[in-house]
């Protein structure tokens, strides 16, 4: 049985998280070779706050987008 993680940011819809579970239940399944009403899917919602890349808080989008912004500080 296989049981799968999913960390996302806060905010999306139960539709769009059914959706994604949906999808990974069957890659899942096709991939180990198991029926699909085994596969688990737990999903976690995290603050932006919550989740960090490169050691920065937020989505990698966001930092790319205010890196400019953050250079600008600096002079």
């Amino acid at each position: 049985m296989p049981i799968i993680e999913v960390h996302i940011l806060e905010g999306r819809s139960s539709e769009i998280k059914a959706r994604a579970a949906a999808a990974i239940s069957k890659a899942a399944a096709e991939g180990f070779g198991v029926s699909i009403d085994t596969v688990r899917i737990l999903v976690t919602e995290h603050k932006k706050d919550e989740f960090y890349v490169g050691g920065r808080a937020g989505r990698a989008s966001d930092q790319a987008r205010l890196a400019p912004l953050m250079e600008e500080d600096k002079l």
